[in-house]
């Protein structure tokens, strides 16, 4: 999963009876150094769909976004009263996806964070750090958790998983450096206990039990512990407790109880299971949780791997990858239709959880960034020419929303160049300045989170329109 550093001591931990409770960054409690951290707490989000989406029921019209006259797909969030507080970009590249021979859905995944060409083996990785961990660097120093990554399918598999593409291409969005994946969580209380820093605590089998019967809360054996910092926060920084342990409270009574404990214990999630849709709603609680309280700035979150998430019955889809390819002939459109409109759903009901919270004079949702993409365009003709591009959230203030940003590449060359599938020409259509790149996107949000970036991977520039300074 996520990378198990210790806390460190700069980040304040609750301890009692052999429990302990990692903090959110409080600036009372910080060394004289890092008491100048920023005054806006932005967050970067990356979210990825498989499969890519139907550019005909996604692409909306005009500049403006019309809640009135919203893509099908896009329906649901403009249903949600979100429309004003996201943008969509269209024409976007990521030609890196582009595979050599076949393995675009491997090679894209591998590209969508990094934009770098993956170089074709099953176990000799070769990559690039991706755009999450460049962000966690900076905003990882103010949090407990610098980045969390966590999905619907598991990783950690071997061998080849596309074409000649190791499986760890097809299963990680978030790398480390070129040859390093970072797993993800699958089970959401795993991912909310390692949030909290409680995972190694040596609790007695008594208080487990008690814990597990409901009789104790993990609180109950803090709540001591946290009245002997009120003295030294700021007003600030005590309401942020508060909130905090409430937070806490209320999470983990929701995933200890009922049928959703059950739907949360897998280690791997079984991709043809009814409790698909039923663990994606605790994730979403987990996301929410981890942004709200500021346990860390930067997530990544993955609806499936390549080819995923298999079935999905609660919306009445046969294999959401296998409905995608050759759509004319025995592909199932509005299937498909329904797949990327329930992701929406979510999508919506997440961001209108963060919409909800209060931060300073503005929301949870305004400070944050939440870019949404494939490892494909389209899952028939698997491009990489015009990828799913959704950008939710103002980034701090740095992001105007509520707008459709079209762009066209200079030529056609590139794109056609990428398209052939040969690596020499791959190389060379990476080499032609483009304005539209996806690399252009990753920096303009690193900015936008106050992220020190000049370039990342193949960008030449910021993408143009999106950030208002």
């Amino acid at each position: 999963m996520m990378n198990h550093r210790g806390l460190l001591s700069r980040r304040a931990i609750l301890r009692g009876t052999g429990v302990c409770l990692a903090l959110p960054f409080m600036e009372s409690l910080a060394p004289r150094h890092l008491q100048a951290a920023p005054a806006t707490a932005t967050r970067l989000i990356y979210w990825h769909i498989p499969n890519g989406i139907l550019h005909d029921l996604w692409d909306p019209e005009g500049t403006l976004l019309d809640p009135a006259k919203p893509p099908a797909s896009l329906a649901p969030l403009a249903k949600a009263g979100l429309f004003g507080d996201i943008n969509v970009l269209t024409g976007v590249d990521n030609l890196a996806g582009y595979p050599e021979g076949p393995g675009d859905h491997a090679s894209g995944m591998a590209a969508m964070l990094t934009c770098v060409a993956p170089r074709k083996s099953v176990d000799n990785y070769e990559l690039g750090i991706s755009v999450d961990q460049v962000a966690a660097a900076t905003l990882g120093a103010f949090t407990p958790r610098p980045s969390l990554e966590i999905g619907m399918s598991g990783g950690g598999g071997s061998g080849n998983c596309d074409n000649g593409y190791g499986c760890a291409y097809a299963q990680s969005i978030s790398w480390s450096d070129e040859r390093t994946p970072r797993s993800k969580e699958t089970d959401p209380k795993k991912a909310w206990t390692w949030l909290l820093g409680n995972e190694d605590a040596s609790m007695s089998v008594e208080q487990r039990e008690r814990i597990k019967r409901g009789e104790k809360s993990v609180l109950d054996y803090l709540v001591k512990e946290a009245g002997r910092l009120s003295p030294k926060l700021t007003a600030e920084d005590r309401q942020k407790l508060e909130q905090y342990l409430t937070s806490v409270r209320t999470t983990e009574k929701q995933l200890d109880s009922g049928v959703a404990t059950a739907a949360c214990q897998a280690e791997v999630a079984p991709e043809n299971s009814k409790s698909y849709d039923t663990r994606m709603a605790a994730m979403l609680k987990v996301m929410e949780f981890a942004v709200r309280c500021d346990l860390t700035r930067v997530i990544t979150f993955s609806l499936g791997n390549a080819f995923g998430p298999g079935p999905m019955p609660w919306v009445d889809a046969g294999d959401y990858h296998g409905m995608t390819h050759n759509m004319n002939v025995n592909g199932n459109p509005a299937a498909v239709a329904r797949c990327i409109q329930w992701e929406m759903e979510q999508l919506a009901g997440f961001l209108t959880s963060l919409k909800d919270v209060p931060e300073g004079d503005k929301t949870v949702l305004h400070n944050t960034a939440l870019l949404v993409s494939s490892e494909v365009g389209e899952g028939a003709p698997h491009d990489h020419d015009d990828m799913p591009c959704l950008i939710a959230g103002n980034g701090g203030g740095g992001i105007a929303t509520g707008r459709h940003l079209h762009y066209s590449p200079e030529d056609g060359k590139a794109r056609s160049l990428a398209g052939s599938r040969n690596r020499d020409n791959r190389t060379r259509a990476l080499e032609i300045p483009n304005t539209n790149r996806m690399a252009n996107v990753h920096l303009a949000l690193l900015q936008a989170a106050g992220v020190p970036a000049t370039s990342f991977a193949d960008s030449n520039q910021l993408i143009g329109g999106l950030l208002t300074t």
